[in-house]
């Protein structure tokens, strides 16, 4: 361009002359080198050096490593003019030999090659291809998996490379390229000879793990296969599509004829969730008989008897089991931990922050057993492995990661205690798959499309000692409770739960009490509501269902009565972690109105009287009555309400729900006011309501 010194500006140059010196290729790097020599880096994978004249010098066209894109030159020697590299020399032996430091090439395959300026003399094209230095991962890597027996990990690209590699050694162990096919997900097997690998076409092949062969192929779907798992013993893999199919295969002899060797194959399919599959697991060696649990975002956990002799395959357990009503699930996993006589469990995740962990012996009255808050440093958390294989109670611990970002640590029991858990950020973005190698000591994690896997020492010994530091009893859910323990919430707690010891030896009598520190199991609900957290039915029934079973484990025994203790462990696990708003009144508004925009229809089968009294719990017209006398002073449902509702005028005028900013500038005014008053109130008071029937 030309440039005048002292006179033109950055907007006045112009070009003067065009030289094209790789036609039909871009260039990539641009760099000037010492001996006045222009170096230039094309998306073709060649690497030219040009004089200042544009004349070229030399060229390495034979690297054959994918598109140049950066060029390191290794450090020359200082006063050396005439520089050489280590072990180079002279092509022809004249003075005008090309010579140049050696130099690193990083390609758009993900490979960095060390060229050295004497390969520009060599005749054969193999010896000017340079000495590769590093391979990387060329595309977004979405499958992951440790060897359940060796010191290896699979990783798998949508490249269609399949990797195998020892952790310790930090070595390549085996490589296998899939043509036309995109591997998405891996898993082995329990007892480390296979490796499932499952591709986005819906494809799925068992390969030996020894030498990546292939032992069979699978494809009853043409959707990416999203979940894989082996049953404890090896004999069954189960495959979870994303057009919901759920296929099932066993290692058994043709026909059940043991005349005929065991090969693979497809023993029943069934698609019972009408919503994404997000888990799929296989109960381990404590059950009983081997089944089979899935989890949908419809909210669904179903079990499937696998050894049914009745219909041959994949029997579905009937009924199956709501998990949520308004959260979604997120994942699943087998949970054999929890003492002696209490081991066949599933453990769910939802997009509210909660563990729930659901008693599995009896399909036909499965419960929730435990729910738990869990670790809240990022997004929901989408994915769990346990750490150690043998391990149970404190001495075990489990690796999550949530959907973005978080990996962390959580330290059995779950019990919602925030100082048994860490998280850190793993990756920038996506977390697609995390896994555990077989002694507990690594954990690995891949990023999907920032093409990164990352190996982590796992030390738990850290959250050992904050759990410790923490404090012990409710201390560290009371932390959690607004104000803490000074605040006038918590006073309020106490209060309310002397008035329910009262309250359950009936409040007329003029007999003497004996107050025990004990309530009755019934009364939880009523105290919910009186903390500002209102309950559905199906919550009532998990939190009384968890209380009754929560010694069942270790006595044998049914608890009907819980002390204050108790309370605020079941307050802080069980009430949402977010209050309640009027965005979320829109958004159930939406989806009663079937998400069609407008107001919804206050009378008829589709509007709100016909849907709050009809569907889901249903309540009464004589309940809806009673709360809307409480709310605004007039139980005429018809003269409350028009004749079409809009959500936010519900949630404002009848709920009295304020939006978060006017809450805000309020706090803070009513903060400027009362300087000197140091007490704080809850925020569910008066912020949450859900439209129920009454508690029972």
């Amino acid at each position: 361009s030309l440039i005048v010194d002292g006179l033109s500006r950055p907007d006045e140059r112009r070009a003067v002359k065009i030289i094209k010196l790789c036609p039909d290729v871009s260039l990539n790097v641009l760099q000037v080198h010492e001996k006045a020599r222009v170096v230039i880096g094309a998306s073709d994978g060649a690497v030219r050096f040009y004089d200042y004249q544009f004349r070229v010098q030399a060229w390495f066209e034979d690297l054959s490593a994918g598109s140049v894109k950066s060029i390191s030159f290794e450090k020359s020697v200082e006063g050396d003019e005439d520089y050489e590299p280590p072990g180079a020399s002279g092509g022809v032996g004249g003075e005008d030999d090309f010579k140049c430091p050696n130099f690193l090439v990083s390609t758009g395959s993900a490979l960095v090659v060390l060229v050295e300026s004497k390969m520009f003399y060599e005749l054969s094209p193999d010896d000017r291809r340079g000495r590769l230095v590093l391979q990387g991962l060329d595309s977004p890597v979405h499958g992951l998996c440790c060897h359940p027996q060796l010191p290896l990990v699979a990783v798998c690209g949508y490249s269609g490379f399949l990797h195998m590699w020892n952790y310790n050694s930090r070595s390549l162990h085996l490589v296998k390229i899939f043509d036309k096919l995109v591997p998405h997900i891996l898993q082995f097997s329990p007892d480390g000879k296979l490796l499932a690998v499952g591709f986005t076409n819906g494809h799925c092949k068992l390969l030996k793990s020894t030498d990546l062969s292939e032992v069979v192929s699978f494809r009853e779907s043409r959707d990416c296969v999203i979940h894989v798992s082996f049953s404890h013993d090896s004999s069954y893999l189960a495959l979870a599509h994303a057009d919901r199919v759920i296929c099932l295969y066993k290692y058994a002899h043709r026909h059940s004829d043991k005349n005929y060797p065991k090969e693979w194959s497809l023993a029943a399919k069934n698609k019972s969730h009408y919503r994404p599959i997000v888990g799929l697991c296989f109960s381990g060696p404590e059950s009983e008989k081997l089944r089979l649990f899935s989890v949908g975002e419809d909210r669904r956990l179903m079990e499937y008897s696998v050894k049914s002799n009745e219909f041959g395959g994949l029997q579905l357990s009937s009924p199956d089991t709501i998990v949520e009503q308004e959260a979604r699930p997120t994942g699943c996993i087998w949970y054999p931990f929890g003492g002696k006589g209490d081991n066949q469990k599933v453990l769910t995740m939802n997009d509210e922050y909660k563990f729930k962990i659901w008693h599995t012996v009896n399909s036909a009255a499965r419960s929730c057993r435990k729910t738990a808050l869990a670790p809240t440093y990022g997004d929901p958390i989408t994915k769990m492995a346990p750490v150690f294989k043998d391990a149970d109670g404190e001495d075990q611990f489990m690796l999550y990661a949530t959907h973005e970002k978080v990996l962390g640590l959580v330290q059995l029991p779950l019990d919602g205690n925030p100082n048994k858990s860490m998280g850190l950020i793993a990756h920038p973005g996506q977390i697609a798959a995390i896994s555990v190698d077989y002694q507990g000591q690594y954990a690995f994690t891949c990023g999907g499309s920032d093409l990164t896997v990352n190996q982590w020492l796992i030390d738990p010994q850290p959250v050992t000692h904050a759990s410790v530091i923490g404090g012990a009893g409710i201390e560290p859910f009371v932390k959690l409770v607004d104000g803490g323990e000074e605040g006038e919430f918590f006073s309020d707690m106490k209060d309310y739960f002397y008035y329910s010891q009262i309250r359950s030896q009936d409040e007329s009598t003029t007999k003497v009490r004996i107050l025990d520190g004990m309530i009755p199991v019934t009364e939880i609900p009523h105290l919910m509501c009186a903390l500002g957290y209102f309950p559905t039915q199906l919550e009532i029934k998990n939190m009384t269902a968890e209380v009754k079973y929560s010694k069942f484990g270790e006595t044998g025994e049914y608890v009907d009565r819980i002390g204050f203790d108790d309370l605020v462990r079941l307050y802080v696990n069980h009430r949402p972690v977010f209050a309640v708003g009027p965005d979320q009144i829109r958004q159930a508004f939406e989806a009663m109105n079937r998400h069609e925009a407008g107001p919804l229809p206050r009378d008829g089968e589709n509007g709100l009287i016909g849907l709050l009294t009809h569907h889901g719990e249903k309540m009464s017209l004589e309940e809806l009555e009673k709360c809307f006398e409480a709310l605004v002073g007039d139980p005429a449902v018809h003269r409350v309400l028009d004749e079409e509702v809009d959500a936010l005028g519900f949630a404002h005028d009848v709920l009295g729900l304020a939006d978060a900013v006017e809450v805000s500038q309020e706090e803070a005014a009513l903060a400027l006011q009362n300087s000197e008053y140091h007490g704080t109130k809850s925020e569910w008071g008066g912020t949450t309501l859900a439209l129920s029937s009454a508690a029972t």
